[in-house]
């Protein structure tokens, strides 16, 4: 039931990030299908990459900060992030590029809420071997989802 329920979640996440990529792409359309694999770093970069760089994913049994504040944090890192993305990629000018520049740097120069004392009750080298696993199987879910929702716009474009 459990496994279930997690794949049905997973899918409905999947769904509604695939409509954001294709949203973004009703505004800037990809010229190649492999243009799909850069949005979908961009998406990874925005929603793993960026926010786990402060908020590591973290095994249950580890000792974290307050969930409103990392909730805030992580809302806050992931707007940030694709902000300054889109202006470095997309701004004309180079003011708003160094702007792009800083908006990435902010949250992390903010610092994420950390708990007053880190313990855990799985030994390090799991939670790295789960954080390692953690991004690499969302570079993979980003990558396949940029590429896949590039080639179905492009062909219901075409049709």
């Amino acid at each position: 039931q459990r496994v279930l329920a997690t794949t049905g979640g997973n899918l409905v996440v999947a769904v509604g990030f695939a409509l954001m990529l294709a949203a973004l792409y009703s505004l800037r359309e990809p010229n190649r299908v492999a243009t799909g694999a850069l949005w979908g770093l961009a998406g990874f970069a925005v929603f793993c990459l960026a926010p786990t760089l402060g908020l590591p994913a973290e095994l249950p049994g580890t000792a974290a900060a307050d969930l409103g504040q990392r909730q805030t944090w992580w809302i806050g890192t992931a707007a940030a992030t694709a902000v300054g993305l889109g202006l470095i990629v997309f701004a004309q000018h180079w003011l708003l590029k160094v702007l792009g520049v800083l908006l990435l740097a902010l949250p992390h120069v903010i610092g994420a809420p950390q708990p007053s004392v880190h313990e855990s009750l799985a030994p390090e080298a799991l939670a790295t071997q789960f954080k390692i696993a953690s991004w690499l199987t969302n570079a993979a879910f980003w990558i396949a989802l940029g590429l896949l929702s590039a080639w179905l716009f492009r062909r219901s474009r075409q049709a």
